[in-house]
């Protein structure tokens, strides 16, 4: 795997969003912010919020749902003690607002703390035995309720899948579940982009976030035909296809990852696994398949494993984990959290110092909202995280710019000095790979390998004889190539503003006019805002 080799880089990716992240705060809908919330269904939700949804009691809830709703918590709170669940300073609470008793109807679900805490200090220490913990390469464990055909044909790559059907088989023991009240406790439904329908997709104005609910779509029916075909008659084989993606959707939106150590004193580092359902990452910048290459260089993913130990000290596997309490933690965009994981017990860390009554906050990940909206199903609009992907951003240049087109009638064969991958690359693209993707980071920044591919383009036939004739001559970049170069991504990125079915300013009306009427549309013109300020940045970036 890739991902150990690309911790130097990451460091440097965290400094530089660190600053612009601090007051980016973001909660999901009907995931991690209602972690303990079960019978209840979310009838609205607060319009004043604008980086992410809350879960609140319904205008006009009764007292008996209330009551439900804490009788329910005492249930949960009573099972983690059972189970060895350690968190002195910090419990589920109903955070936002004003409480339900005094008129307040803007509260969510979150964890608050009971006493002052201290960066670094635990948050959680979790035994492993009241995790479901499903490990890379290991065997069916639930023989009698998922077939071995099943579990072989789901394999690791489908790991969540996997880690779906473990939960479902809980689920199927009801009350003898030994994880009864952490299932009662999640949320029934999720708002994740895989549930939007395709009008409601088509308002992101984005190809890409079109591709990927489509994707996350096609990986679900995959899962019901897979235990269709090969589940045993009776149980599975009978399960409502709306389960199975329930199931999916609460192991996308809660499952952590990291490698998980056969030795007790061996402590590993991780973060929360920032990966799609249909997309396995190798390494945090990039995804693997071509199809789906939208996420950007300086996208910092969390899937990024931290180890202290070299990977050859000691025998280590992948380790897939539904948390109880850990997935309470609503998210932050900031510097990663970290977690102790050792081979009998987790420890979730503060990632910053918080006083006594405040909501404690942990990182995700710097994911881009394609990734928060995908698992999550909600946007932060001051997300430094996120990225912009022009989808052909080189045919469009090559037929729409009058000095590209003359330099290639010149040096048809000038496109075929991109095809390689640089030296020290990150991701297994060619310079021609990153021509075509057209990947902006959040100010409006061209990835390197971007600008350095339309250096080599725009170079003139005695420029590039000076340069030596290849595209080692034009990596460092500056000149006139760096000029002609930016004034392409200016007229590029001016190009995409404008096919677009609304202007920033028309978006700003929308979300005061429909933003409160409809959590998807709200998310949705907050996803496309945010796209429109890379390409606007963009475009005062390289107006040369």
């Amino acid at each position: 795997e890739k991902m150990l080799h690309h911790a130097t880089l990451s460091t440097r990716c965290c400094v530089a969003v660190a600053g612009a992240s601090s007051n980016a705060t973001t909660r999901t809908t009907t995931t991690l912010a209602s972690t303990s919330y079960a019978h209840l269904r979310i009838t609205r939700r607060s319009a004043g919020r604008t980086t992410g949804g809350v879960c609140c009691f319904a205008d006009g809830a009764k007292d008996e749902e209330i009551f439900a709703w804490k009788r329910l918590q005492s249930e949960y709170t009573a099972w983690r003690v059972k189970n060895n669940i350690l968190a002195p300073n910090v419990e589920v609470a109903y955070v936002g607002g004003s409480e339900k008793e005094k008129g307040g109807d803007d509260l969510y679900r979150g964890v608050k703390a009971t006493s002052d805490i201290a960066s670094e200090d635990d948050l959680v220490r979790l035994p492993r035995e009241a995790t479901m913990l499903v490990v890379e390469g290991q065997e069916n464990p639930h023989e009698e309720y998922i077939s071995n055909e099943l579990w072989a044909k789901a394999g690791d790559e489908r790991w969540a899948l996997r880690v779906a059907l473990v939960l479902l088989y809980e689920k199927s023991l009801g009350s003898r579940s030994k994880f009864y009240e952490y299932i009662e406790q999640l949320p029934k439904s999720f708002e994740n982009l895989g549930t939007w329908t395709e009008e409601e997709v088509r308002e992101l104005q984005y190809s890409v976030g079109e591709k990927f609910a489509k994707e996350q779509r096609l990986e679900n029916e995959k899962a019901c035909e897979l235990i269709q075909e090969y589940a045993r008659d009776g149980g599975l084989k009978t399960i409502e296809r709306e389960e199975v993606i329930w199931a999916l959707d609460v192991v996308r939106s809660r499952v952590f990852s990291g490698k998980i150590a056969d030795q007790e004193a061996l402590q590993r580092k991780l973060l929360p696994r920032a990966l799609s359902v249909g997309t396995v990452f190798a390494s945090f910048l990039t995804a693997q398949t071509t199809e789906l290459k939208w996420l950007c260089v300086f996208a910092l993913l969390a899937l990024v494993v931290f180890d202290s130990t070299k990977e050859n000290d000691v025998k280590t596997d992948t380790a897939y984990v539904l948390m109880p309490l850990i997935d309470a933690f609503n998210h932050q965009t900031m510097l990663k959290t970290e977690f102790e994981f050792t081979n009998s017990e987790f420890a979730l860390k503060s990632p910053k110092s918080y006083k006594k009554g405040e909501e404690v906050l942990i990182s995700y990940g710097l994911m881009p909202n394609d990734e928060l909206l995908l698992r999550y199903g909600f946007v932060d609009d001051q997300n430094v995280a996120d990225t912009y992907q022009f989808e052909g951003l080189l045919p469009y240049l090559t037929q729409n710019d009058p000095t590209l087109k003359e330099n290639l009638e010149k040096n048809p064969k000038r496109i075929e000095s991109l095809r390689f991958i640089p030296e020290g690359s990150l991701e297994d693209l060619t310079l021609e790979d990153s021509a075509w993707r057209g990947a902006f980071v959040s100010d409006g920044t061209a990835e390197p390998n971007l600008s350095w591919a339309l250096r080599c383009l725009y170079a003139t036939e005695s420029e590039w004889i000076n340069a030596g004739g290849s595209c080692d001559g034009f990596r460092l970049g500056g000149g006139q190539t760096e000029k002609k170069a930016a004034l392409a991504l200016k007229m590029a990125c001016e190009y995409r503003l404008q096919e677009m079915e609304t202007t920033y300013n028309q978006d700003q009306g929308l979300l005061k006019e429909k933003g409160g009427e409809n959590w998807k549309m709200r998310q949705a013109i907050l996803y496309r805002m945010r796209k429109k300020k890379i390409l606007s940045d963009a475009v005062k970036r390289y107006s040369v």
